[in-house]
């Protein structure tokens, strides 16, 4: 399993993971809500259970675990395991061990094939400089760009019919009219990928394949869930065409499909200049907790910046000749020394939020509201219309999403950055 780690409030450990499997659902859990057949000593008692939907575990070192099954399409299981209150690293490294050993017996009693698929996550833009359009209509740009803990999957299938086609079905905890939106064919950024990774890899006549594509990251929304679906599918294209593109080429690959897939490839915390896609990686000391409130109906990125262009030029300034932009070096130095939240909220900006509000003038209202929801501050994301707030805490994220809710917000969640690279999910 791919484990993230994190501590509790308490300051005890806390890991989570997730496994893809090829089986039926209710088998699964019909062993999972068996621990007496398991290859390891069984835990103390059942303290939860939904009916093929979730169980939670306690265990005598006063840990306990939630096991949630969710079925991804027909015939793939996504199995999520979060374990806290693990005192030390050693028990940190026994959860690892008893849940891998758990999880592998139990794919092995299925027959579960390995289900090829890969997973990236969406981001925000914490710092958002547009400089001056360029004769190519592309803007200069300076940015500072942060994975965030919200994971898009890509699961890949080979086709063997000869009269099948490329082809991208959705599902995940986005809405139906985001799911709606996205292309089914060889439009998707995903398709395009795959392509992009068989030519460079020289692979003669290569099996087409069928993508799913698990979505968690707002459609449309300014946080980069095309650019995440792209990453994951050249990470997960290259291994089923033999692995034979090194992480440069797959950067060059992820540079010619869109300004924001690198990143997506990349993940953590990084500076990107020019057209957004040439990157210098930070190492950021500590996590931000955040509140994302999304949207149905999405913004056009193109549309954003042509109107950025019209108030720029309405307020007498020529767009061709905006000074050129920089990331401000305060944000970079207090995410670099793991400053409080406190700190790095005063230096988060976005030039592309102005043109996002007049084009969407009910955004206003959500930035209007981090003040009484207790945020330390909120932007827009990206070319929106997704709205961050900034929390001070894990706890306070929580109370904010709440508050949120109170006032008659929808689709508020809560997420951390920054998150990993994309990667192959074992």
């Amino acid at each position: 399993m791919n484990w993230q780690h994190g501590t509790t409030r308490s300051g005890w450990h806390v890991i989570d993971g997730q496994r893809l499997l090829a089986v039926e659902l209710p088998r699964l859990f019909g062993i999972l809500n068996d621990p007496a057949s398991w290859p390891v000593s069984p835990p103390q008692r059942l303290i939860k259970l939904e009916h093929d939907t979730l169980l939670g575990y306690s265990f005598e070192n006063l840990s306990r675990a939630d096991l949630r099954v969710v079925q991804l399409k027909p015939g793939v299981v996504a199995l999520q395991v979060h374990h806290e209150n693990l005192h030390t690293d050693a028990d940190l490294a026994w959860a690892q061990d008893y849940w891998g050993k758990v999880v592998e017996a139990a794919a092995n009693r299925l027959l579960s094939e390995p289900v090829l698929a890969a997973t990236a996550f969406g981001k925000l833009n914490l710092f958002f400089r547009v400089g001056p359009l360029q004769d190519n209509g592309y803007h200069q740009v300076a940015s500072l760009y942060q994975s965030v803990t919200l994971a898009e999957t890509v699961i890949a299938e080979p086709i063997y019919d000869p009269s099948g086609d490329w082809s991208v079905t959705t599902g995940g905890s986005v809405s139906q009219a985001h799911l709606a939106s996205v292309p089914t064919d060889s439009r998707n950024l995903v398709v395009k990928a795959a392509k992009a990774v068989a030519k460079a890899a020289k692979v003669r006549k290569p099996l087409k394949l069928e993508f799913f594509v698990d979505k968690h990251v707002p459609v449309a929304g300014g946080m980069g869930g095309g650019s995440a679906d792209a990453a994951a599918a050249l990470v997960v294209a290259n291994r089923f065409y033999g692995d034979k593109l090194d992480h440069d080429a797959l950067v060059g690959l992820a540079a010619e499909l869109g300004a924001d897939v690198p990143f997506a490839l990349s993940g953590g915390a990084a500076i990107g200049v020019g057209t957004g896609h040439e990157l210098q990686p930070i190492k950021q000391v500590s996590e931000l907790h955040w509140v994302l409130v999304t949207d149905e109906l999405g913004l056009s990125t193109p549309a954003v910046y042509a109107e950025l262009d019209r108030l720029r030029a309405q307020a007498g300034k020529d767009p061709s000749k905006i000074r050129p932009a920089t990331v401000h070096t305060s944000l970079v130095t207090a995410l670099r020394k793991g400053a409080p939240a406190e700190e790095v909220a005063q230096w988060l900006h976005n030039d592309l939020q102005e043109a996002a509000v007049s084009l969407r003038p009910d955004l206003q209202r959500l930035l209007d509201l981090a003040e009484p929801a207790g945020a330390l501050t909120a932007l827009v994301s990206g070319s929106g219309p997704t709205v961050a707030y900034l929390a001070r805490n894990a706890q306070d994220a929580l109370a904010i999403q709440s508050r949120l809710t109170t006032f008659g917000v929808a689709h508020a969640m809560v997420t951390t950055s920054p998150a990993g690279p994309a990667k192959l999910l074992d």
